[in-house]
């Protein structure tokens, strides 16, 4: 995959990176608070460059420990939704957690070993009864 494999809200379907898309995610939390709406390419509005440029590199730094898809996660739990900045130190234990939580789902091993049954190949006997199909095809 490349770089940019996140679709953006704000940029007309294009994709944006990592770093990028976690930042949406979180200025989208500080709209919601101010009660104010993100527009295509909010982060080149002078209201929103100076936040944006402070999230994006908070958001490359969390991505140098965590998955995307962990910090993603947090940020959509409940327990984040008054969470306004990627540098509030009661958003890292919800990381930590969604990232646990993937961690066991990535590496989960799976266990081979274990025989497999041989199910019975008989067909299903028809009973006669007829299908729906086939009362329609009557029916015409």
């Amino acid at each position: 995959m490349g770089a940019n494999q996140f679709p953006s809200k704000y940029s007309n379907g294009k994709f944006v990176s990592a770093a990028q898309f976690i930042t949406e995610m979180i200025c989208e939390n500080k709209a919601r608070k101010d009660k104010k709406d993100l527009h295509y390419r909010f982060w080149t509005n002078k209201e929103w460059a100076a936040f944006y440029r402070s999230q994006i590199a908070s958001a490359h730094k969390l991505l140098q420990k965590y998955d995307v898809m962990a910090i993603a996660k947090a940020l959509k739990h409940d327990k984040a939704r008054k969470i306004y900045s990627l540098r509030a130190p009661h958003l890292i234990p919800i990381i930590d957690q969604q990232q646990s939580i993937l961690d066991q789902q990535v590496h989960k091993d799976v266990d081979y070993s274990e025989s497999r049954t041989v199910q019975n190949n008989e067909f299903r006997k028809s009973t006669n009864k007829k299908s729906i199909i086939s009362k329609l095809r009557e029916i015409e």
